[in-house]
């Protein structure tokens, strides 16, 4: 009898030693917090006061894009979609990840000047002289043709229309468009100097003719095959076996 008090003694001290850490520990992490937040707002007055409202607010925003290193977007991407713009593209997404499989993801989607095409544009950055387009692989070029496959069955399913986005430019745009291909952007630099060296149309496409559009087509029509079509060039023995694959 006296074994099983001792145990419930021992249980209670420790459940209470246990909690007395869990609440020292909340008030050192709150207490952190909120020392971060004066320091914080210390230094966008004494930047104010120094330097200017201009200065001031330009910390406060470099401050919380810091904070949230999601929100800053890569140099290539963007001086990709400066060089598309200037073309005439418009953009559709950016960052758009597969319904089948969130690891595939396209850097941008960009509709062609006249509507006609939807691209899937995969950037490569490199910061010195070299060619950037040459880390594009063979298992790389395997997840641009799933995620072009991907893109194509999602437009032409109604059920999966909201893994196009919220938006509905997106899905308006692929059921007008006649084809959808893939194309690789290379581009050199670092920052607002990045700038476009290479650009590679339709390594993979995909026509898209009016009967695809119906239910009748699309209860006989066989799935499109998953591996990409294989480059006659291409040394078959210097492939990655299957299971390696990404």
């Amino acid at each position: 009898m006296s074994n099983e008090v001792d145990g419930c003694v021992r249980g209670l001290q420790e459940k209470s030693q246990e909690k007395s850490r869990d609440e020292s520990r909340d008030r050192n992490t709150s207490a952190c917090a909120v020392r971060r937040g004066v320091a914080f707002f210390v230094n966008i007055v004494r930047h104010t006061r120094q330097e200017g409202l201009a200065v001031g607010f330009a910390y406060c925003v470099r401050a919380i894009r810091s904070a949230f290193p999601s929100w800053q977007r890569d140099d290539g991407e963007l001086a990709a979609e400066r060089y598309l713009k200037a073309l005439g593209y418009r953009i559709l997404a950016r960052n758009w990840r597969s319904p089948r499989d969130r690891r595939d993801e396209a850097d941008l989607i960009a509709l062609t000047p006249d509507a006609a095409e939807c691209v899937i544009v995969e950037v490569k950055r490199a910061a010195g002289p070299w060619d950037a387009l040459e880390r594009v692989d063979s298992r790389k070029k395997e997840v641009l043709w799933r995620l072009l496959l991907d893109l194509e069955s999602a437009s032409n399913a109604r059920a999966s229309r909201h893994a196009l986005g919220k938006g509905r430019t997106l899905a308006r745009a692929l059921t007008h468009a006649r084809s959808i291909r893939v194309d690789l952007i290379g581009v050199r630099g670092v920052g607002r100097s990045a700038t476009m060296v290479r650009h590679e149309t339709a390594i993979f496409e995909r026509r898209r003719d009016s009967k695809q559009h119906s239910p009748a087509h699309q209860s006989h029509a066989r799935d499109p095959p998953r591996d990409p079509p294989r480059d006659p060039t291409r040394d078959p023995t210097r492939d990655p076996p299957r299971d390696q694959r990404q």
